[in-house]
Protein backbone atom coordinates (compact mmCIF):
# COMPACT_ATOMS: atom_id res chain seq x y z
CA UNK A 1 0.00 0.00 0.00
CA UNK A 2 1.39 3.05 -0.64
CA UNK A 3 1.02 6.82 1.03
CA UNK A 4 -1.80 8.08 -1.23
CA UNK A 5 -3.99 4.65 -0.71
CA UNK A 6 -3.04 5.18 2.76
CA UNK A 7 -4.55 8.30 2.72
CA UNK A 8 -7.62 8.06 1.11
CA UNK A 9 -8.84 4.99 2.91
CA UNK A 10 -8.61 6.60 5.78
CA UNK A 11 -10.51 9.56 3.99
CA UNK A 12 -12.77 6.91 3.42
CA UNK A 13 -12.98 5.55 6.57
CA UNK A 14 -14.10 8.47 8.20
CA UNK A 15 -16.65 9.60 5.46
CA UNK A 16 -18.71 5.78 6.07
CA UNK A 17 -18.25 6.32 9.94
CA UNK A 18 -19.42 10.10 10.78
CA UNK A 19 -22.98 11.06 9.90
CA UNK A 20 -24.01 13.27 7.06
CA UNK A 21 -24.27 16.26 10.50
CA UNK A 22 -20.97 15.17 11.26
CA UNK A 23 -19.52 15.38 7.74
CA UNK A 24 -21.00 19.28 7.27
CA UNK A 25 -19.90 20.45 10.91
CA UNK A 26 -16.27 18.90 10.13
CA UNK A 27 -15.90 20.91 6.22
CA UNK A 28 -17.31 23.89 8.41
CA UNK A 29 -14.89 23.74 11.07
CA UNK A 30 -12.05 23.32 8.00
CA UNK A 31 -13.72 26.32 6.35
CA UNK A 32 -12.93 28.61 9.34
CA UNK A 33 -9.38 27.77 8.96
CA UNK A 34 -9.64 29.71 5.58
CA UNK A 35 -8.49 33.05 5.65
CA UNK A 36 -12.10 35.38 5.16
CA UNK A 37 -9.95 36.99 1.71
CA UNK A 38 -9.54 33.77 0.33
CA UNK A 39 -13.37 32.37 1.59
CA UNK A 40 -14.20 35.55 -0.24
CA UNK A 41 -12.59 34.23 -3.54
CA UNK A 42 -13.84 30.91 -3.92
CA UNK A 43 -16.71 32.24 -3.45
CA UNK A 44 -17.13 34.85 -6.00
CA UNK A 45 -15.78 32.05 -8.15
CA UNK A 46 -18.60 30.12 -7.32
CA UNK A 47 -20.87 32.64 -8.06
CA UNK A 48 -19.40 33.16 -11.60
CA UNK A 49 -19.73 29.96 -12.56
CA UNK A 50 -22.52 28.19 -10.76
CA UNK A 51 -21.97 24.72 -10.67
CA UNK A 52 -21.19 24.48 -7.15
CA UNK A 53 -23.29 26.31 -4.99
CA UNK A 54 -22.12 29.27 -2.88
CA UNK A 55 -20.46 29.62 0.45
CA UNK A 56 -22.65 31.86 1.87
CA UNK A 57 -26.13 30.77 0.42
CA UNK A 58 -28.64 29.07 2.25
CA UNK A 59 -30.86 27.67 -0.25
CA UNK A 60 -28.39 26.60 -2.57
CA UNK A 61 -25.14 25.85 -0.32
CA UNK A 62 -21.64 24.59 -1.05
CA UNK A 63 -21.21 22.92 1.81
CA UNK A 64 -24.60 21.09 1.99
CA UNK A 65 -23.71 19.86 -1.35
CA UNK A 66 -20.15 18.81 -0.85
CA UNK A 67 -21.49 16.99 2.46
CA UNK A 68 -24.32 15.16 1.13
CA UNK A 69 -22.53 14.09 -2.20
CA UNK A 70 -19.50 12.58 0.20
CA UNK A 71 -21.73 10.48 2.53
CA UNK A 72 -24.06 9.37 -0.50
CA UNK A 73 -21.49 8.46 -2.64
CA UNK A 74 -18.72 7.02 -0.25
CA UNK A 75 -18.38 3.44 -1.89
CA UNK A 76 -18.88 4.72 -5.99
CA UNK A 77 -15.81 6.83 -4.54
CA UNK A 78 -14.02 4.29 -3.52
CA UNK A 79 -14.62 1.95 -6.74
CA UNK A 80 -13.66 4.93 -8.62
CA UNK A 81 -10.20 5.27 -7.01
CA UNK A 82 -9.33 2.01 -7.00
CA UNK A 83 -10.35 1.41 -10.93
CA UNK A 84 -7.55 3.98 -11.46
CA UNK A 85 -4.75 3.11 -13.80
CA UNK A 86 -1.72 5.02 -12.34
CA UNK A 87 -0.23 6.35 -9.54
CA UNK A 88 -0.59 9.97 -10.63
CA UNK A 89 -4.13 9.53 -11.03
CA UNK A 90 -4.86 8.01 -7.32
CA UNK A 91 -2.88 11.27 -6.24
CA UNK A 92 -5.30 13.18 -8.16
CA UNK A 93 -8.34 11.60 -6.87
CA UNK A 94 -7.07 12.67 -3.15
CA UNK A 95 -6.38 15.94 -4.06
CA UNK A 96 -9.58 16.83 -5.16
CA UNK A 97 -11.61 14.89 -2.52
CA UNK A 98 -9.04 16.12 -0.08
CA UNK A 99 -9.82 19.92 -1.02
CA UNK A 100 -13.63 19.26 -0.69
CA UNK A 101 -13.39 17.05 2.73
CA UNK A 102 -10.38 19.14 4.70
CA UNK A 103 -9.95 22.49 2.13
CA UNK A 104 -6.59 21.59 1.50
CA UNK A 105 -5.14 23.68 -0.86
CA UNK A 106 -1.85 22.00 -0.75
CA UNK A 107 -2.43 18.39 -2.57
CA UNK A 108 -4.19 20.34 -5.60
CA UNK A 109 -1.01 22.67 -6.22
CA UNK A 110 1.19 19.69 -6.63
CA UNK A 111 -1.19 17.59 -9.37
CA UNK A 112 -1.46 20.71 -11.73
CA UNK A 113 -0.61 19.50 -15.14
CA UNK A 114 2.40 21.36 -16.12
CA UNK A 115 3.77 19.60 -18.44
CA UNK A 116 1.56 18.60 -21.71
CA UNK A 117 -1.57 20.47 -22.60
CA UNK A 118 -5.06 20.04 -21.63
CA UNK A 119 -6.40 16.87 -22.76
CA UNK A 120 -3.41 15.41 -24.41
CA UNK A 121 -1.11 13.48 -22.14
CA UNK A 122 1.73 11.82 -24.28
CA UNK A 123 2.42 9.36 -21.78
CA UNK A 124 -0.99 8.24 -22.46
CA UNK A 125 -2.36 8.96 -25.91
CA UNK A 126 1.41 8.26 -27.99
CA UNK A 127 -0.03 8.96 -31.68
CA UNK A 128 -3.19 9.84 -33.59
CA UNK A 129 -2.20 9.12 -36.95
CA UNK A 130 -4.91 8.71 -39.57
CA UNK A 131 -7.75 8.89 -36.71
CA UNK A 132 -10.71 10.67 -36.48
CA UNK A 133 -11.28 13.29 -33.61
CA UNK A 134 -14.72 14.13 -32.34
CA UNK A 135 -14.20 17.55 -30.49
CA UNK A 136 -17.87 18.36 -28.88
CA UNK A 137 -17.23 21.58 -27.61
CA UNK A 138 -14.60 22.77 -29.93
CA UNK A 139 -14.94 26.68 -28.44
CA UNK A 140 -12.76 28.60 -30.22
CA UNK A 141 -10.60 25.64 -31.43
CA UNK A 142 -8.02 25.71 -28.91
CA UNK A 143 -8.29 22.05 -28.03
CA UNK A 144 -7.91 21.26 -32.24
CA UNK A 145 -5.02 23.38 -32.65
CA UNK A 146 -3.42 21.75 -29.52
CA UNK A 147 -4.32 18.16 -31.01
CA UNK A 148 -2.72 19.07 -34.25
CA UNK A 149 0.38 20.92 -32.55
CA UNK A 150 0.99 18.07 -29.92
CA UNK A 151 0.89 14.87 -32.32
CA UNK A 152 1.72 17.02 -35.50
CA UNK A 153 0.77 13.59 -37.30
CA UNK A 154 -1.76 13.18 -40.46
CA UNK A 155 -4.83 13.13 -38.81
CA UNK A 156 -8.31 11.29 -40.48
CA UNK A 157 -10.46 14.03 -40.02
CA UNK A 158 -11.72 16.23 -37.17
CA UNK A 159 -15.62 16.65 -36.41
CA UNK A 160 -16.28 20.22 -34.35
CA UNK A 161 -19.30 20.46 -32.56
CA UNK A 162 -20.56 24.19 -31.47
CA UNK A 163 -24.44 24.48 -30.84
CA UNK A 164 -24.66 28.68 -31.86
CA UNK A 165 -23.97 30.39 -34.83
CA UNK A 166 -22.00 32.88 -33.12
CA UNK A 167 -19.66 30.25 -31.79
CA UNK A 168 -19.36 28.37 -34.84
CA UNK A 169 -18.17 31.72 -36.37
CA UNK A 170 -15.56 32.04 -33.86
CA UNK A 171 -14.37 28.72 -34.32
CA UNK A 172 -14.24 28.56 -37.89
CA UNK A 173 -12.01 32.33 -37.94
CA UNK A 174 -9.52 30.25 -35.88
CA UNK A 175 -9.17 27.05 -37.62
CA UNK A 176 -10.15 27.56 -41.37
CA UNK A 177 -6.59 27.05 -42.29
CA UNK A 178 -6.87 23.29 -41.43
CA UNK A 179 -8.23 20.78 -43.92
CA UNK A 180 -10.65 17.94 -43.38
CA UNK A 181 -12.30 19.47 -40.02
CA UNK A 182 -15.98 19.29 -40.31
CA UNK A 183 -18.47 21.99 -38.52
CA UNK A 184 -21.58 20.33 -36.94
CA UNK A 185 -23.35 23.30 -35.44
CA UNK A 186 -25.42 21.13 -33.18
CA UNK A 187 -26.31 20.79 -29.33
CA UNK A 188 -25.19 16.68 -28.56
CA UNK A 189 -27.47 15.40 -26.03
CA UNK A 190 -29.31 11.90 -25.51
CA UNK A 191 -32.04 12.62 -27.58
CA UNK A 192 -32.70 14.30 -30.87
CA UNK A 193 -35.17 17.06 -31.91
CA UNK A 194 -35.04 20.60 -30.71
CA UNK A 195 -34.14 22.36 -27.29
CA UNK A 196 -33.38 25.12 -24.89
CA UNK A 197 -30.76 25.87 -22.59
CA UNK A 198 -31.70 25.06 -18.75
CA UNK A 199 -29.97 27.61 -16.61
CA UNK A 200 -31.67 26.09 -13.42
CA UNK A 201 -30.67 23.32 -12.51
CA UNK A 202 -28.28 24.20 -9.64
CA UNK A 203 -28.37 20.28 -8.51
CA UNK A 204 -25.74 19.05 -11.01
CA UNK A 205 -24.84 22.35 -13.46
CA UNK A 206 -26.11 25.15 -15.06
CA UNK A 207 -26.03 24.00 -18.61
CA UNK A 208 -28.29 21.14 -19.46
CA UNK A 209 -30.28 21.30 -23.01
CA UNK A 210 -33.80 20.09 -22.60
CA UNK A 211 -35.85 18.88 -24.82
CA UNK A 212 -38.03 21.88 -26.43
CA UNK A 213 -39.85 21.52 -29.52
CA UNK A 214 -40.20 25.56 -29.65
CA UNK A 215 -36.65 25.78 -28.82
CA UNK A 216 -33.92 26.94 -31.43
CA UNK A 217 -31.02 24.77 -30.86
CA UNK A 218 -30.94 21.71 -33.05
CA UNK A 219 -29.91 18.64 -31.05
CA UNK A 220 -28.97 15.49 -31.82
CA UNK A 221 -27.09 12.23 -30.73
CA UNK A 222 -23.48 11.56 -31.91
CA UNK A 223 -24.88 7.84 -32.31
CA UNK A 224 -27.21 9.69 -34.82
CA UNK A 225 -25.45 12.16 -36.11
CA UNK A 226 -22.24 9.98 -37.17
CA UNK A 227 -21.55 6.78 -39.13
CA UNK A 228 -18.24 6.72 -39.09
CA UNK A 229 -15.96 4.61 -36.93
CA UNK A 230 -14.28 7.52 -34.16
CA UNK A 231 -10.85 7.23 -32.59
CA UNK A 232 -11.07 10.02 -30.24
CA UNK A 233 -13.52 12.06 -28.97
CA UNK A 234 -13.19 14.97 -26.50
CA UNK A 235 -16.23 16.50 -24.19
CA UNK A 236 -16.26 20.14 -22.64
CA UNK A 237 -20.21 21.20 -22.35
CA UNK A 238 -20.61 23.03 -19.21
CA UNK A 239 -22.38 20.59 -17.32
CA UNK A 240 -24.17 18.70 -20.47
CA UNK A 241 -21.49 15.80 -20.56
CA UNK A 242 -23.88 12.87 -19.20
CA UNK A 243 -26.68 12.94 -21.60
CA UNK A 244 -24.17 13.80 -24.60
CA UNK A 245 -22.09 10.47 -23.52
CA UNK A 246 -25.86 8.23 -22.87
CA UNK A 247 -26.21 9.33 -26.48
CA UNK A 248 -23.11 8.25 -28.02
CA UNK A 249 -22.73 4.36 -26.29
CA UNK A 250 -23.29 2.58 -29.28
CA UNK A 251 -20.27 4.42 -30.90
CA UNK A 252 -18.66 3.72 -27.66
CA UNK A 253 -19.75 0.08 -27.62
CA UNK A 254 -18.96 -0.37 -31.14
CA UNK A 255 -15.57 1.75 -31.68
CA UNK A 256 -14.02 1.64 -28.31
CA UNK A 257 -12.42 4.97 -28.86
CA UNK A 258 -10.03 7.05 -26.38
CA UNK A 259 -12.65 9.03 -24.30
CA UNK A 260 -11.57 12.38 -23.08
CA UNK A 261 -14.50 13.56 -20.36
CA UNK A 262 -14.44 16.56 -18.21
CA UNK A 263 -16.46 15.82 -15.01
CA UNK A 264 -16.02 18.48 -13.17
CA UNK A 265 -19.20 20.47 -13.64
CA UNK A 266 -21.10 20.05 -10.51
CA UNK A 267 -19.97 17.29 -7.50
CA UNK A 268 -22.44 14.38 -9.07
CA UNK A 269 -20.32 15.07 -12.65
CA UNK A 270 -17.32 13.88 -11.02
CA UNK A 271 -18.77 10.11 -9.91
CA UNK A 272 -21.86 9.20 -12.77
CA UNK A 273 -20.01 10.25 -15.82
CA UNK A 274 -16.81 7.53 -14.91
CA UNK A 275 -19.80 5.05 -13.78
CA UNK A 276 -21.84 5.23 -16.44
CA UNK A 277 -18.61 4.35 -19.31
CA UNK A 278 -17.74 1.51 -16.53
CA UNK A 279 -20.89 -0.13 -16.74
CA UNK A 280 -20.75 -0.38 -20.70
CA UNK A 281 -19.74 -3.25 -22.65
CA UNK A 282 -16.22 -1.55 -22.90
CA UNK A 283 -12.87 -2.44 -20.51
CA UNK A 284 -11.12 0.59 -19.96
CA UNK A 285 -8.31 1.52 -18.19
CA UNK A 286 -8.87 4.88 -16.44
CA UNK A 287 -6.97 8.01 -15.52
CA UNK A 288 -7.30 11.24 -14.42
CA UNK A 289 -5.29 14.50 -15.09
CA UNK A 290 -6.03 17.84 -13.95
CA UNK A 291 -5.39 21.47 -15.55
CA UNK A 292 -7.38 23.66 -12.94
CA UNK A 293 -5.91 25.70 -10.31
CA UNK A 294 -4.80 25.08 -6.48
CA UNK A 295 -7.93 26.68 -4.73
CA UNK A 296 -11.17 24.75 -6.13
CA UNK A 297 -10.87 21.68 -8.16
CA UNK A 298 -11.84 22.36 -11.99
CA UNK A 299 -10.80 21.35 -15.44
CA UNK A 300 -10.53 17.56 -14.47
CA UNK A 301 -10.94 15.11 -16.98
CA UNK A 302 -11.09 11.41 -17.41
CA UNK A 303 -9.19 9.75 -20.01
CA UNK A 304 -10.80 6.41 -20.77
CA UNK A 305 -7.87 3.97 -23.02
CA UNK A 306 -9.37 0.82 -24.02
CA UNK A 307 -7.67 -1.98 -23.21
Amino acid sequence: MNIIDKKINELFSELEIFSLEEIKNHILEKLKLVSPELQQRINDFFVKFPFWGTLFDKENNTIDQISKFLKENTQKLKNFYFSLSDYYSKKIFYAIINNWYNFDFANLSEIMEKKFPHYFDLDLITNTKNLTFVDIGAYTGDTIKDFLTTYNEEYKKIYAYEMTEESMKKLKENVYMYPRIIYKEKALSDFVGKGTINVNDVSSSSNQIIKDDEGNILVTTLDEDIDEKIDIIKIDIEGGEYNAIKGMTKHIEEDRPILLLSIYHGFNDFIRIWEYVYNLKVEYEFYLRYYGGPIFPTEIVLVCLPK
